[in-house]
Parts: structure tokens; C-alpha cells; sequence
């Protein structure tokens, strides 16, 4: 089964300079991607079931670890995936 994560940029509102952002699995809506303060805050979803929490990070740093997931998904579809420092 393939694991692929994309980002949606969500409809903005007239408050807010940071849109939110929604997270699809395989082109379903999983979770949303919201900016809080000092960053975004989401978990994104794991190919072994789980979720990683990259805590409060930039929205470039955010896009890098989902494609960080998804290439290492596509490398190996059963194969723990972990984070980075």
C-alpha cells in the first residue's frame, strides 16, 4: 500500500498572516498543520502506524520531513522510519 503525504494549504480567513495547512494520507484529510506562535504543530503520520511530532518548526522544515517520510516510505515500505536531528 503506498504511504504518501502531501500538504493543502487551507482557505485563509480575514485574521491570521500563517494559513493552516491540511495533511493528506494517500488523498485523505489526517490531520492539520497549524501555526502556533514559533512554528507549526502537527503529527504527521507514520507508515508503521504512528505518528511523529516534530514539535513547533518552520514551514520549510515541515515540508522537508514530509518528504523525508515519503522517500524513506517509498524505499522501503516496511522499514521503521525515524527522525532525523
Amino acid at each position: 500500500m503506498a504511504h504518501v503525504i502531501t500538504l493543502r494549504e487551507q482557505p485563509r480567513g480575514h485574521m491570521g498572516t500563517h494559513p493552516d495547512f491540511d495533511v493528506l494520507l494517500n488523498g485523505q484529510k489526517v490531520e492539520t498543520a497549524y501555526f502556533n506562535m514559533r512554528g507549526y504543530r502537527v503529527g504527521l503520520p507514520l507508515p508503521t502506524g504512528g505518528r511523529l511530532d516534530p514539535g513547533e518548526i518552520s514551514l520549510a522544515a515541515l515540508k522537508r520531513e514530509v518528504s523525508r517520510i515519503n522517500r524513506e516510505a517509498k524505499a522501503a515500505p516496511e522499514a521503521k522510519i525515524t527522525r532525523q536531528a
